[in-house]
C-alpha cells in the first residue's frame, strides 16, 4: 500500500536502512558493496522504497545504492577490455534503476486503483445516507399525511355536528357550537368571542386555553377601530400591531345580515400555524357563516341568561 507519509519520514527510512547496510558492510565485511554476496543486499532498500512509496523513491534509493557500489565495489581482476570493464561495474546499477521503475510504476498504478475505489466506496456512503435521509423525510412526511388525513376526517365530522348545535334553539348550545367550529378554524383553543352592544364589546365564551378573564376591549384602541370601520386586524400587519397590542394576533368582524358589527372574534395565539392568507380566508369563512345564521344574534328574554352569562368556558 502506498503511504501518505511527510517526504522527510520517506528519506529518513531510507537513510537508516542504507546506513544500516553500510555499517554491516564497512564493520563487519570487506567493505567492498556486498559484491561477493548474489543477490546484492542493497536490493532491499531499493525495492522497499519502491514498493511502499512508488517510483520517486525506488529511484533515489536506486541512485543512492548505484553510488555506493561505483565507489566501494570489487568486481574482481580488471579485463583487459575497458568497455567490458564498464559494462561489468555498470550492470549492478542499471537493476536497480530498471527494478525501482517498473515496481515502482506498478506500485503507482495499483495505489490509483485503489484510491480510486476509496473514492468510489465514499461516494457510495455519501449516496446511502442521502438515501437514508430522503427515505426517513418520507416516513416523516407520510407519518404527518396520515394523521393529517385523520385530523382532517376527525375535523370534518366536528365540524358538522358543530353546524347541527347551530340549528338548535338552546342558547347555551349555540354557544358551544360557536366556539368548537372557532377553535377548528383557529387551530387554537386560545381565543375569545366577543358580542357587540352599542359600545360595548362583552366577552360572551372563550376557548380552553384562553385567559381567564377576558382582555377587555370596550375602552381599546382596537374597539374603536372595530366600531368605526369593521376590518380584520393581524398582528404581524405594521399598522395593526398598536391595536392588537396585549390583546392577541388576530381580530376578525362578524357582521351580521344587515352588514352591522354583531361581534368579533380575537385570537390570542396560536402553535404550530402562521396567518397565512389560507389561514384569514378560514376564518373570515366562519366569520362569514356566523354572522348570517338567523336568529343567531336574537337576544329573546326567555334566552338571556343562559346566553350572556355561560357556564364556563366552552369549546
Amino acid at each position: 500500500m502506498l503511504k501518505h507519509r511527510p517526504i522527510f519520514l520517506q528519506c529518513t527510512e531510507m537513510l537508516v536502512l542504507f546506513a544500516a547496510l553500510v555499517a554491516v558492510d564497512r564493520g563487519l565485511l570487506q567493505g567492498n558493496a556486498f559484491s561477493g554476496l548474489n543477490p546484492n543486499p542493497y536490493w532491499l532498500p531499493v525495492l522497499a522504497m519502491a514498493i511502499a512509496y512508488g517510483t520517486g523513491m525506488g529511484l533515489v534509493a536506486g541512485i543512492i545504492a548505484s553510488a555506493i557500489w561505483l565507489n566501494w565495489s570489487d568486481i574482481g581482476p580488471a579485463p583487459v577490455d575497458h568497455l567490458e570493464q564498464q559494462l561489468r561495474l555498470s550492470v549492478q546499477p542499471m537493476l536497480w534503476m530498471v527494478a525501482a521503475l517498473v515496481i515502482g510504476e506498478v506500485t503507482a498504478s495499483r495505489m490509483n486503483r485503489i484510491a480510486d475505489q476509496e473514492r468510489h466506496h465514499e461516494a457510495m456512503d455519501r449516496n446511502w445516507k442521502r438515501l437514508a435521509e430522503v427515505i426517513a423525510h418520507l416516513t416523516d412526511t407520510n407519518r404527518k399525511l396520515q394523521v393529517r388525513i385523520a385530523t382532517e376526517q376527525r375535523t370534518v365530522v366536528q365540524a358538522v355536528d358543530a353546524g347541527l348545535k347551530l340549528m338548535e334553539g338552546d342558547p347555551e348550545g349555540r354557544a358551544e357550537a360557536i366556539a368548537r367550529m372557532i377553535a377548528l378554524a383557529a387551530q387554537t383553543e386560545d381565543f375569545t368571542f366577543y358580542d357587540v352592544s352599542g359600545r360595548q364589546m362583552i366577552a360572551r365564551f372563550s376557548g380552553r386555553a384562553a385567559a381567564d378573564p377576558p382582555p377587555e376591549l370596550t375602552r381599546s384602541l382596537l374597539a374603536e377601530a372595530m366600531l368605526a370601520t369593521p376590518r380584520s386586524f393581524q398582528h404581524d400587519c405594521a399598522a395593526d400591531q398598536a391595536m392588537l397590542a396585549e390583546i392577541g394576533i388576530v381580530a376578525l368582524p362578524v357582521l351580521d345580515r344587515d352588514d352591522a358589527l354583531a361581534a368579533v372574534i380575537v385570537i390570542h395565539s396560536i402553535i404550530g400555524a402562521r396567518t397565512t392568507e389560507a389561514y384569514m380566508a378560514q376564518l373570515r369563512q366562519i366569520a362569514d357563516l356566523l354572522g348570517g345564521t338567523a336568529g343567531l344574534f336574537a337576544r329573546e328574554q326567555e334566552a338571556m341568561p343562559k346566553w350572556l352569562v355561560p357556564q364556563g368556558k366552552v369549546a
